[in-house]
């Protein structure tokens, strides 16, 4: 049964408005309406404003090492996103507060590290509101489930490591599905999702000769250091059988949705020009 507080806290949100607003006044059905909110904030909110649920703060640089005086440190401001609405409350629905907390841990984390910063086990315990001895004993239990969490205190120990969003995205190509998914990493579907088209984008962009991180980063939105570990599962994929199959099938998929947009484009400009307008 659905957390009725969240539900509440939820519709009290922006993003339940928006969805009001969709279902009532457009008569769009719920999971349309859930995947418009979810488009409109990936591509329209990237860069311009802070949304609901984000913070900026100033951390410590991701070159940063240990032995210097914090106050000497090169400082990075960063953008975190302590609540992501929809999708936030789909787990804290689906799995309880423990497992959202988690989540909300690996969102942050990965975060400041796209930024080129990098988060202490105190910077999580002051952003989300809880114990740090709560947070150790998180990252301990993820660790355990295959799930590193990149702090500042293990960083330059086993480096940046690959986001959760490169291990869901190779779990996927393995052939696990969407529910398998959910229950090993505990993020909503909605979130792997989008995991898999941003990933797609880097293969499509690569796909259409724009073969540098930095250009693809430009074109998609998506951090460098996030879109070259994109590229370096897509080539390790190439060379293995089953994750090179289900690779193949993201770029047959992708290249069919391009060439339907192509084909209805062409079909709206002629009907405009058989009726006598104009674009």
């Amino acid at each position: 049964m659905k957390n009725r507080q969240g539900v509440r806290a939820q519709q009290k949100s922006s993003d339940g408005e928006f969805l009001y607003e969709l279902q009532n006044l457009y008569e769009l059905s719920p999971k349309l309406s859930e995947q418009l909110l979810l488009s409109a904030k990936q591509h329209l909110l990237r860069e311009h404003c802070l949304r609901e649920g984000q913070i900026e703060v100033t951390v410590i640089g991701i070159e940063e090492k240990s032995g210097k005086m914090i106050e000497t440190m090169e400082k990075k401001r960063v953008r975190l996103t302590l609540d992501d609405g929809l999708e936030d409350g789909e787990v804290l629905n689906e799995c309880g507060r423990r497992a959202l907390r988690q989540l909300r841990i690996q969102r942050i984390t990965g975060e400041a590290i796209d930024q080129g910063a990098v988060l202490s086990q105190e910077d999580l315990s002051k952003y989300l509101l809880t114990s740090l001895r709560t947070i150790k004993r998180d990252i301990h239990e993820m660790k355990r489930r295959g799930v590193e969490v990149i702090t500042r205190g293990v960083l330059h120990n086993i480096g940046r490591g690959q986001t959760h969003k490169v291990k869901i995205v190779r779990m996927y190509l393995e052939g696990m599905t969407y529910s398998e998914l959910r229950r090993k990493t505990r993020h909503s579907v909605g979130a792997i999702k989008r995991y898999l088209e941003s990933f797609t984008k880097v293969v499509m962009a690569e796909e259409h000769g724009i073969t540098q991180a930095r250009e693809i980063s430009v074109v998609t939105g998506l951090s460098e250091h996030l879109v070259s570990q994109y590229q370096a599962l897509a080539r390790e994929s190439k060379r293995d059988g089953a994750r090179g199959e289900n690779l193949q099938e993201l770029i047959v998929r992708a290249s069919y949705r391009e060439g339907l947009k192509k084909t209805l484009k062409m079909s709206g400009n002629e009907a405009v020009r058989m009726i006598g307008g104009s674009l």
